[in-house]
């Protein structure tokens, strides 16, 4: 009878035995699920700071340049985007048109537009530069070139990097230029003569903190100046008066505060300064000057 106990009580002790051992296991997979659970997740999000961080990194790596060479009869634009990192981009485009010009006169009319009347192969084109390469290029523009002020608008049109798509143009410059000889004439009033309304424009500052100091010549003693940044109004319309009006030239100074959640990650803040045609009531003497240009 005794010897019948102690069989009965170690049978016990292995049933309970094996009932732990069969809890613990369970427990430590739902461990080792959850642990791989969250590893899958790190990588995840770790692979999408990493897209993220290649198009900020290619924005600081290719480099454009533009230079503008104005003639009586013709301006011829130079431009190029260098690949001063240390590793290769592939640059994707949606159509055989690899870049864009647009230039408009003093006035804020388009007189040239390069793509207009233009025909594109319709198709993904690629292209990669490697460590220290560049791509250039050159265009002329001679079709009803005229003496004036102008500026143009120069920008490589990818839409991609190492197949990561480019929410904005990212690769454009801005610049000023003058076409020499003797420019329209105007009424017979004594206002200023086109172009020459401002001359002498500073700028210094950076992060959204500017000032910009000139001589304005200006037939009603005051402009108009706004600050964009290629897709955003960030300063309105505003008026700014000078100590006299033309034919004097006066001193002016701006101050231009943008708070930092508004300065564009890739793109230029531009400011613009124009008169208002008394008689017409449109802008006149647009002068477009740069103010920063942010590369991610």
């Amino acid at each position: 009878m005794k010897r019948g106990w102690m069989l009965f009580f170690g049978l016990m002790v292995l049933l309970f035995a094996t009932a732990c051992g069969a809890d613990d296991n369970q427990g430590d997979s739902g461990d080792e699920g959850a642990e791989e659970t969250m590893k899958e997740e790190e990588t995840s999000s770790e692979n999408e700071e990493t897209e993220e961080d290649v198009i900020k990194k290619a924005v600081n790596d290719l480099a454009m340049h533009s230079e503008i060479k104005a003639e009586n009869d013709r301006v011829t634009f130079q431009f190029s985007l260098e690949n001063q990192g240390d590793e290769a981009y592939e640059l994707g485009f949606t159509s055989g048109q690899k870049y864009e010009i647009v230039v408009k006169n003093d006035s804020d009319e388009e007189v040239y537009r390069f793509s207009e009347g233009q025909m594109f192969t319709q198709a993904l084109e690629t292209k990669t530069l490697e460590p220290g390469d560049s791509m250039s290029f050159e265009e002329e523009w001679s079709d009803g070139v005229e003496p004036g002020d102008y500026n143009a608008a120069i920008s490589i049109e990818a839409n991609s990097v190492n197949s990561q798509t480019l929410e904005s143009k990212p690769f454009q410059e801005t610049k000023a230029f003058t076409v020499e000889g003797d420019k329209p004439s105007g009424d017979d009033s004594d206002g200023p003569a086109e172009g020459e309304a401002f001359r002498n424009v500073e700028v210094s500052g950076k992060n959204g903190s500017y000032v910009i100091t000139g001589e304005a010549k200006l037939f009603e003693g005051s402009f108009i100046y706004n600050v964009e940044d290629g897709h955003n109004m960030l300063i309105e319309n505003t008026t700014h008066e000078v100590d006299e009006a033309a034919p004097s030239w006066s001193s002016f100074e701006l101050e231009i505060d943008i708070a930092e959640d508004q300065l564009p990650e890739n793109g230029t803040l531009t400011l613009t300064l124009f008169e208002i045609d008394p008689k017409s009531g449109n802008p006149t003497n647009v002068n477009y000057i740069p103010l920063e240009q942010f590369q991610g």
